[in-house]
């Protein structure tokens, strides 16, 4: 009770006397109040809300009564488990109505502008309290349930995104529904337009369905909003090069690769566009700075590839045999640097690595 009942009854009595000016009611809904607050005060809180309601009656925008039946509520609903759903909803009910008309006071006083803040702190805990009994029916293996749930906290403040995030969660993960999760997440959108990550979800969402002509224009937002967001460059670049705007792509990923010139995926990206693009040169650039990074396979493969296509001949001899020296099991490096040795007319190099080769098995 005493987490509920914080104001004594001298403040109590004072914001009554502010409500008798703000809220006029008949002479027996004054009565009504009168007693309420007394049973209010005595902690009876059957009887008060029962007397508080009567003045709700009489004028159902009486704020004082409002705030005292959500307080009474918000009780209920700490200590009846089996029912804190229903009395939290309740309690969240009537703080918003009465912070509502509350805020529209002119010249409040420093006591009902403390009162607004205090309600404001209720109503959040009674919103609280309805959304961790969503996790609690999840966490218990009923998804059905918290799927009730966390709909009934997203309707009663639209602001809030965790219940819906937890609704494309389980859709997405759990149930394996993608457009039912796609429907949350525009619900989402639609809600918090500026939001960059409820941005990104629905444009990843898009992308996933190959969708790109959706998923561009909200990570190009993304883009306005964030220019220096890597991970947007990236899926972005993705979504033209899906797309086969190649040139777009390319502008983009040199732009990712400026904010991050070791960044692997940008690399690597860089390289598919300039090969799309047939710029040999630019894909073979993109290629040694990923090996700079580091050695591996694929990487010496496609180098020497391109290199024989470009007829480069010393290069190509070069790095085939920096590739024998990584992977001395492989015969591919060492079968390029004899033909970069043919076409050099490089004797002793073609000697040396013909007997290399002639000893692997």
């Amino acid at each position: 009770m005493k987490r509920i009942f914080l104001l004594t009854l001298a403040v109590l009595l004072f914001l009554t006397g502010c409500a008798t000016t703000r809220h006029r009611l008949s002479p027996q809904a004054n009565v009504d109040l009168k007693t309420a607050n007394v049973y209010y005060s005595q902690q009876n809180v059957e009887e008060a809300l029962k007397y508080y309601n009567r003045v709700l009656q009489d004028n159902p925008d009486h704020a004082l009564a409002l705030r005292r039946v959500a307080d009474i509520y918000l009780y209920y609903g700490e200590q009846n488990p089996e029912k804190s759903l229903e009395y939290n909803k309740m309690a969240y009910e009537y703080y918003d109505r009465a912070i509502k008309i509350m805020e529209k006071y002119e010249k409040p006083t420093e006591d009902e502008l403390a009162a607004i803040r205090d309600m404001k702190k209720r109503k959040l805990s009674a919103w609280t309290r309805v959304y961790n009994k969503g996790i609690e029916e999840l966490n218990a293996g009923n998804t059905q349930q918290a799927i009730k749930i966390f709909e009934q906290a997203a309707e009663m403040d639209p602001t809030e995104l965790k219940p819906l995030n937890m609704l494309v969660n389980i859709y997405q993960n759990e149930l394996k529904d993608m457009e039912k999760a796609g429907e949350y997440l525009f619900k989402l959108y639609e809600q918090n337009p500026e939001n960059i990550e409820v941005i990104m979800n629905l444009g990843a969402y898009y992308y996933n369905k190959q969708d790109f002509e959706k998923a561009i224009p909200l990570f190009e937002k993304v883009k306005e909003k964030e220019p220096t967001n890597i991970k947007n460059l990236l899926v972005l670049t993705d979504c033209y090069y899906a797309s086969e705007q190649y040139d777009k792509a390319k502008n983009n990923i040199e732009l990712a690769l400026i904010i991050e010139p070791r960044n692997t995926d940008a690399l690597a990206t860089a390289y598919d566009i300039a090969v799309k693009m047939d710029d040999n040169e630019a894909a073979l650039n993109y290629l040694k700075q990923l090996l700079d990074i580091k050695e591996d396979n694929i990487y010496y493969e496609n180098i020497v590839i391109l290199l024989n296509s470009m007829e480069r001949w010393e290069e190509l001899a070069n790095y085939a045999q920096k590739w024998h020296k990584f992977d001395e099991t492989n015969k591919i490096p060492v079968q390029f640097v004899i033909l970069a040795a043919q076409k050099m007319k490089n004797q002793a190099l073609e000697t040396e690595y013909t007997n290399i080769l002639k000893q692997m098995k």
